[in-house]
């Protein structure tokens, strides 16, 4: 054999060789025809568009399929991060995406991502009656030791002391509760008051959109803005079994004299045309001036990702008709403690996730209701 022939022969083992060791160092392995990714944690990231969302999903082999459905509008990138591993998607479509995450080498969890094509119809409410047996209660600042408090341990104060309008404070305020720790979902605190929670974070300790809710709550509360925890429910709310709630807040501002929504788990706040919206106002801007639509923020934040993770969750509405957080035997009306938003056509849920009963509710299609002005 020539050396030519040898030359040919050895170039092509190398350029064999190298193949294999790319593919066993990159190639993923399948499990009953789909991608495996590993993981030595159950609870993986979510990278959707710009936004990452630390320990969104927790991993469970003992569902047969575990469905991460990801809302779109246009293309974007989703990435799937455990511990170890990751895979990704390009979401432009509402087909379904399957791998397994295997577990600590042993059990094989089937997770499905399917994309969801967003509604363009925005929802509708009564917006002319009003039931007077209605009312709400909301912290004030002047003479509350628990606000005073909260003022004089973290700098809620030199936070706004620039600001020149209810909408610059509050932005100011959201950015910081947003920068006091990474979102961990399934993590609570100890106590669930706004001190307590800021406590534990100086800790290390990462909390629930819950606890975003209850400190840009109090916060805001702090400065003279009546703000109140606002949770948000999916229509499918009783059937799904996970994730059909989200927890942010809603703030009255003084100087235009209206209800305004914030998310502090994503630092955002939604406004059309220069003006701050509620949440019923950013279902509709959503669905009908979505151009036009602007995420105010000071974080690394997609309009178009916050917007399709958000969406979904914009059918159910509720409040506490008591929202202090300084006492401790709070106000109910007919033995009921919250009021929940229903649009018109829509049923009144009474479970939530399948497996837990919501007997709390007042019920409500009534803007007037809902977005009562406070009580001074």
């Amino acid at each position: 054999m020539n050396n030519r022939i040898l030359n040919s022969i050895s170039k092509l083992f190398l350029t064999f060789l190298f193949f294999c060791l790319i593919h066993c160092a990159y190639g993923q392995t399948t499990h009953k025809g789909y991608p495996v990714i590993k993981a030595t944690s159950d609870l993986a990231d979510i990278r959707f568009g710009y936004y990452l969302m630390k320990d969104y999903w927790t991993i469970l082999p003992e569902i047969e399929a575990d469905t991460l459905d990801i809302p779109f509008r246009n293309s974007e990138k989703l990435v799937f991060y455990t511990n170890v591993d990751s895979i990704e998607f390009l979401i432009n479509s509402e087909r379904l995406h399957h791998f397994y995450v295997c577990l600590n080498d042993t059990a094989y969890a089937l997770t499905v991502v399917k994309g969801m094509k967003l509604s363009q119809t925005s929802l509708q409410f009564d917006e002319n009656s009003k039931n007077t047996s209605i009312n709400f209660w909301y912290d004030q600042n002047e003479n509350n030791e628990y606000l005073k408090l909260l003022r004089s341990r973290y700098p809620i104060d030199s936070l706004i002391k620039e600001a020149r309008t209810d909408m610059e404070k509050t932005l100011k305020i959201l950015n910081w509760v947003h920068n006091q720790w990474q979102h961990n979902g399934s993590n609570e605190p100890r106590k669930n008051d706004a001190i307590s929670i800021l406590e534990e974070a100086k800790e290390g300790k990462n909390f629930r959109c819950v606890e975003y809710g209850i400190v840009a709550a109090a916060c805001l509360n702090a400065i003279g803005l009546n703000s109140r925890m606002l949770a948000l429910k999916t229509k499918d709310v009783e059937t799904t079994e996970y994730g059909a709630g989200h927890v942010a807040t809603e703030v009255f501002l003084n100087d235009l004299q209206k209800w305004v929504f914030i998310d502090g788990q994503f630092d955002a706040m939604p406004v059309l045309n220069g003006v701050p919206l509620n949440a019923v106002e950013f279902q509709k801007a959503i669905a009908e001036n979505f151009d036009q639509l602007e995420i105010k923020t000071e974080s690394d934040i997609s309009k178009s990702a916050y917007v399709n993770w958000i969406y979904p969750y914009l059918y159910y509405f509720d409040v506490k008709f008591d929202n202090r957080e300084s006492i401790n035997n709070r106000q109910s009306i007919d033995g009921k403690s919250s009021l929940m938003l229903v649009p018109l056509g829509a049923k009144f849920p009474t479970i939530f996730q399948i497996r837990y009963p919501m007997d709390y509710f007042k019920y409500t299609h009534s803007l007037e209701d809902f977005y009562a002005q406070p009580n001074k």
